[in-house]
């Protein structure tokens, strides 16, 4: 793969990688046309409200371990940034979700049936793109598109769990988060390595590729986790969201596979709708009485060591802070 940046070199669209000012807060407008300004606009709107830069922070991570240049990793970084911000679009949609990174979400702002489009019109186009390259090594082309193949599989299992009141085993559960979160965490490292000329470096493929598994499953069950545990969440994303939800979560999965102390009870009252606040707060006493909540904080511990194994990304998980649950931060909840 000789150049990613040169995606469209002569083009003025926002889809040239090399355009984008990795500086700058990606102001598209100088490199859209009309109907690219107003069709892409509820993306922009989640490229512009930055979240984490976790995928940035990876991406520069394996840029300088295999002697990138700068430039070519800014532009993996981009083009990797827009197909998440793409995806987290419909996300919202079908979880039904009011807020991303403390404001609204993209389809309350500019309505379900535009932003479907903004989604699959800048993923479309991207693809588009790279296929035009003949400088691109189609087999990542491949693996971009079979990452997202899987990131359809892995959401739509998710949403078929929870629809359905189904819990899978943890096998299968965990085949679900690589699948939907290493979308666009996998194909950083395929695209990167590709780059590489040192064949020594490249023997580290399957230790970093196993480090990028294990860091899919911490990001998601640390998500269900604080989403359950953690006030500050709270304050951003609403009071307990999965249960109002009824989301089969990891911790679900993981205290029926166990059969923790009442399970089946804290089962039935997922099901309830309309749940009060205290209807969640006696949810939360039961997984805090049975362990669950330290079990998971265990789990979460377990994974940051395995990863920290492979890839030196310590600063990254200051931005991924989790914490034992402390019953009393439930006491002002009303």
């Amino acid at each position: 793969m000789e150049q990613l940046i040169d995606v469209m070199p002569n083009s003025n669209s926002i889809y040239s990688v090399e355009n984008l000012n990795y500086e700058d807060h990606l102001t598209y407008d100088d490199y859209l046309n009309y109907e690219e300004r107003v069709l892409t606009e509820p993306v922009k709107y989640y490229v512009e409200n930055k979240g984490k830069n976790i995928r940035q922070y990876i991406t520069n991570y394996f840029g300088n371990l295999f002697g990138i240049d700068a430039k070519y990793i800014r532009g993996v970084s981009e083009f990797i940034n827009i197909m998440h911000n793409a995806a987290l679009v419909i996300d919202d949609i079908q979880d039904n979700s009011f807020l991303r990174r403390k404001k609204e979400c993209a389809h309350i702002k500019y309505g379900i049936p535009l932003s479907i489009n903004a989604s699959y019109l800048c993923i479309f186009k991207l693809l588009n793109e790279m296929n035009k390259r003949k400088e691109i090594d189609v087999n990542i082309t491949h693996k971009i598109i079979e990452n997202l193949y899987l990131a359809h599989i892995g959401q739509g299992m998710d949403i078929y769990y929870t629809r359905h009141k189904i819990i899978p085993d943890i096998e299968s559960y965990n085949k679900m988060i690589a699948n939907k979160t290493g979308a666009f965490l996998y194909p950083i490292l395929d695209i990167i390595i590709e780059r590489c000329e040192n064949d020594i470096l490249k023997e580290k493929y399957s230790e970093l590729h196993d480090g990028l598994y294990n860091f899919t499953l911490f990001y998601q069950i640390r998500d269900d986790y604080i989403n359950l545990t953690d006030p500050a969440y709270w304050k951003e994303r609403g009071f307990c969201q999965d249960f109002d939800e009824q989301k089969i979560s990891y911790l679900i999965t993981y205290c029926t596979n166990n059969k923790m102390d009442n399970y089946e009870k804290i089962n039935d009252l997922m099901t309830k709708l309309n749940k009060t606040n205290s209807d969640k707060i006696e949810i939360l006493n039961l997984m805090k009485n049975n362990g669950l909540f330290d079990s998971i904080y265990n789990i979460l511990l377990e994974l940051r060591e395995k990863i920290l194994s492979s890839m030196e990304i310590d600063a990254l998980f200051q931005q991924l802070p989790f914490s034992k649950f402390d019953e009393n931060s439930t006491k002002n909840i009303i």
